[in-house]
């Protein structure tokens, strides 16, 4: 009978040791799917900030005026499809700004042809000369030729206009997109004197609606805008992968948010005030 108890308690560690095995295996491969992932995500941040900054690269030489380069440069280091809307549009962007420091040396040049005109018609001209107006007339055609067919382009764009403007912060604004009454209104992008860059959707030459910004250090922010300011809801960003989710107003976080660390692990949740964590939801962490 105390064979019987003692084989009965044997088999019973038995089970119990498999199934302690049997859990921790469970465990470790639960552990090494978190791993993996959470490696992964490591990987897509890093190449998410790295493709960014080529952007920025970029993107800093519109802002230098070297639109030649920065056209060249998107089409080579940047994937260039109809799907891909934000690179489509900037290359769009280089093509203009390229066409309007065409077009201010053909107004520069308009002076050059009044003067040889006037030249030709008051005084005695020699052969050469009249081969170099010859020369210069036909030039001056062919740009000019070109210059009506940019008009008919602009007319059927749709994607607006070229603005530069001042905004509330007094830095100089490049902008290129949808217009209304001479000011930034309706989708277009806008390039800063700073570097920095936003997308989206304006109002009377301010940031109003859905947009995003994109800092030269890395940091962005995408949501939702009221009189050029963050307000509503919104993500901010920093390049060592923390974020933050949740509502904004005057620029400073207010309302629930989530505050995610490098992992995008929750770190904290709750209700923030003036750009503070008031209130901590600690049920939830």
């Amino acid at each position: 009978m105390k064979l019987k108890k003692t084989t009965l308690v044997l088999y019973g560690l038995l089970l119990i040791a498999i199934g302690v095995a049997v859990s921790g295996k469970f465990k470790e491969r639960r552990l090494h799917k978190e791993l993996n992932e959470t490696q992964q995500n490591e990987t897509q941040i890093i190449e998410q900030i790295d493709s960014r900054n080529d952007l920025l690269k970029i993107d800093s030489l519109l802002i230098k005026g070297k639109y030649a380069s920065a056209l060249k440069a998107y089409k080579q280091k940047m994937t260039v499809t109809e799907e891909n809307v934000p690179i489509k549009l900037r290359v769009q962007i280089a093509q203009r700004f390229l066409e309007l420091s065409e077009l201010n040396i053909v107004q520069d040049s308009s002076s050059l042809e009044e003067e040889l005109e006037s030249k030709i018609v008051t005084s005695t001209v020699a052969p050469n000369e009249i081969r170099k107006y010859d020369s210069l007339s036909f030039v001056l055609a062919k740009v000019k030729a070109q210059l009506n067919r940019m008009k008919k382009k602009q007319q059927k764009k749709s994607y607006g206009e070229y603005l530069t403007f001042t905004n509330r912060k007094k830095h100089k604004v490049h902008y290129v997109g949808q217009v209304k009454n001479e000011k930034a209104s309706g989708y277009g992008i806008a390039f800063f004197d700073t570097g920095s860059r936003y997308e989206g959707e304006w109002k009377e030459n301010l940031r109003h609606g859905e947009g995003a910004f994109y800092w030269t250090d890395g940091q962005s922010y995408v949501g939702q805008y009221l009189n050029d300011r963050r307000n509503g809801n919104g993500t901010y960003a920093w390049p060592n992968g923390e974020k933050y989710v949740g509502q904004w107003k005057d620029d400073q976080r207010n309302g629930k948010g989530i505050f995610y660390g490098k992992n995008n692990k929750v770190i904290t949740e709750g209700v923030w005030e003036n750009d503070k964590l008031v209130k901590e939801d600690k049920n939830k962490k």
